[in-house]
């Protein structure tokens, strides 16, 4: 049984953002069997996040990274910078090895992966909620080993937030032209990340690029 490290004695208020039905219906089921004192409200894109946001104030922000017409990093951002009283814990699909490093780096107090058991659903939030920042023991390996090296063993961690976001947008074989309208930036710009990409990761091209990321499960 796990250790309660957290005061369930009040409301606590959640926003599960994820836009499979299913999964929000799972999360809730999972967070009520535990936390039955909170409000738990559903969201299924960034911009049904920020109007929730815009209604209500929450404590926990359950952020899925992968969601139509969204850009998870930006939104992040936005939660970070205008709410930064609510915790984010990631929920996704994606590597964490990878993704989870990332998420980490750009605010999220956690990162869980989507096949995790709902115990662990549990400790995550009670971690976060208690006011530390959670990550499962394979990802706080690699974060403790990289940080002993002075190293990484993923070339994809050379490269800064941006250059990650366009890297990831390029292996889903958008153009340059469709990733600055995404990301609202100039078009020359977005080819001066792509070169800084395949400089940093010493690669000639976007067919390297997406074998490169195959390797390391970025897809």
């Amino acid at each position: 049984m796990l250790p309660i490290i957290l005061d369930v004695s009040y409301m606590m208020k959640i926003l599960i953002a994820d836009d499979h039905s299913l999964v929000r219906f799972g999360l809730k089921l999972a967070l009520h069997n535990y936390f039955k004192i909170s409000q738990i409200d559903e969201s299924w894109d960034g911009e049904s996040v920020k109007a929730q946001f815009t209604a209500h104030s929450y404590d926990l922000l359950l952020l899925d990274l992968n969601m139509p017409d969204t850009d998870s990093t930006v939104l992040m951002q936005w939660v970070t910078e205008f709410y930064p009283q609510t915790k984010i814990l990631v929920v996704s699909m994606n590597d964490e090895s990878i993704f989870g490093k990332r998420a980490l780096q750009q605010g999220a107090h956690g990162y869980l992966e989507k096949d995790s058991p709902p115990e662990e659903l549990v400790k995550a939030v009670t971690t976060i909620m208690s006011g530390k920042r959670y990550a499962s023991p394979n990802l706080a390996n690699i974060l403790i080993n990289d940080t002993l090296t002075g190293r990484s063993g993923n070339p994809f961690d050379q490269l800064t937030p941006r250059e990650f976001q366009v890297a990831t947008y390029l292996v889903k074989d958008y153009s340059v032209t469709q990733i600055s309208e995404i990301l609202q930036v100039q078009y020359t710009s977005v080819n001066t990340f792509k070169r800084r990409i395949f400089k940093k990761l010493n690669i000639p091209n976007k067919t390297a690029l997406i074998r490169l990321a195959d390797a390391y499960n970025l897809g």
